[in-house]
């Protein structure tokens, strides 16, 4: 695949410059229209010929995957068009659009044919094999197999969805052509016609295959939760500037691989230097959009680091909230001391699989709290994890 990048992708290893990702789209885009409108033409050929619906079904799927690829290729053109007034986060989020087109497709192609195969159980016609119908599918085989590594090699070094669904479909084109290659050997060997059955079979795996490329191209359409090594790598990279003592909600929104924003709050000492702070934290900015590609927005949060009450306070805290559930975490921790009591303030992030309430959480507090000299309330605002 080296070589492929090298001939036909100029600056191939920069692969966060747009022109260079609409590259790779557009060499796996043409490569794959190519290859499947051959074996589209072989396929049908033979199928026709030999009156074999398990073959015509299979080269059918090829012209799917031509459509696929020209689908996948159109997505790529318009996801390198620049930012613009109406669109200021940039066009790349189309390559997920493309994605999902392409599945939709592929679910229309599988329907059909099971509705064609379930029509030639009910009048099944003679199906004849020949030479050329083994070379023909040994072929498809071996050209599907290079599609399959060359989209999952591509999609990778993009982290293109459109390619990693493509590469997904040629993996499963694969097994689809084995199931017919298996059809012919046994139908030329026995005689017996099981080609509308061996039909039906590749067409309901291509519509769960489809299914399943619908869910993976709308996950990211609606947002889902980020990567757990990029949280982890922005995480540990944030705690390892000076003054920074914690991280909190943390949200990362994604338009395109290449296109990334995120927002999180930062808590430094109270008794920092508020210039110093702030030169801190566009240094910070800075070197995000630099070295990793992410344009990160810091809110700074100060926090009380020597007010013994306010430490014995959040130790005690803390031993209750973890006692409640071990995933809960808790942020913004601060107090407001008035005459009769003292307001407690604090926000609890509480995971979406956690049926814990505020009012369940406030009365395991008040419950730990009887008895000091102190009334203290406890003011709680639920947060949810969004990384």
């Amino acid at each position: 695949m080296t070589l492929i990048k090298k001939l036909l992708i100029r600056n191939y290893k920069d692969t966060d410059r747009p022109e260079v990702r609409f590259r790779y789209g557009i060499v796996a885009g043409v490569i794959g229209i190519v290859f499947n409108l051959l074996l589209f033409g072989a396929k049908i050929a033979v199928g026709l010929i030999g009156n074999s619906l398990t073959v015509v079904a299979d080269a059918v799927n090829n012209l799917s995957d031509s459509g696929s690829s020209a689908v996948t290729l159109f997505g790529f053109k318009l996801s390198s068009r620049p930012a613009d007034k109406e669109h200021p986060f940039g066009h790349a989020r189309y390559e997920y659009v493309s994605g999902l087109v392409v599945a939709f497709l592929v679910l229309a192609i599988g329907v059909l044919l099971a509705k064609s195969s379930v029509e030639k159980m009910i009048t099944p016609e003679v199906v004849s094999v020949t030479t050329l119908t083994y070379v023909v599918l040994a072929l498809s085989i071996g050209i599907k197999v290079f599609l399959a590594l060359l989209n999952r090699n591509f999609g990778k070094a993009i982290d293109s969805a459109p390619l990693m669904a493509s590469a997904a479909d040629a993996r499963n084109d694969i097994l689809s052509t084995l199931t017919v290659l298996i059809a012919t050997v046994v139908i030329d060997t026995t005689g017996v016609n099981l080609d509308a059955y061996f039909g039906l079979a590749v067409s309901v795996f291509i519509v769960v295959s489809a299914v399943k490329l619908i869910r993976e191209s709308i996950d990211p359409i609606l947002g889902t939760r980020p990567d757990p090594d990029q949280v982890r790598l922005i995480r540990e990279k944030l705690l390892s500037y000076p003054h920074v003592k914690g991280i909190h909600d943390l949200m990362i929104h994604n338009y395109g691989a290449a296109n990334c924003f995120a927002v999180v709050h930062v808590e430094i000492p109270a008794d920092t230097d508020l210039m110093e702070a702030h030169d801190m934290i566009d240094d910070i900015e800075l070197d995000f959009k630099k070295n990793l590609g992410i344009h990160l927005t810091i809110h700074y949060d100060p926090i009380v680091t020597d007010d013994p009450e306010l430490n014995a306070i959040l130790q005690k805290v803390s031993a209750v909230i973890a006692s409640l559930d071990q995933n809960l975490t808790m942020h913004d921790f601060r107090l407001v001391r008035g005459i009769t009591h003292t307001n407690v303030l604090f926000d609890v992030v509480v995971p979406f699989e956690c049926k814990l309430t505020r009012d369940d959480i406030v009365c395991s507090l008040d419950a730990a709290f009887v008895g000091e000299e102190t009334k203290y309330y406890f003011v709680i605002d639920i947060d949810r994890k969004y990384e």
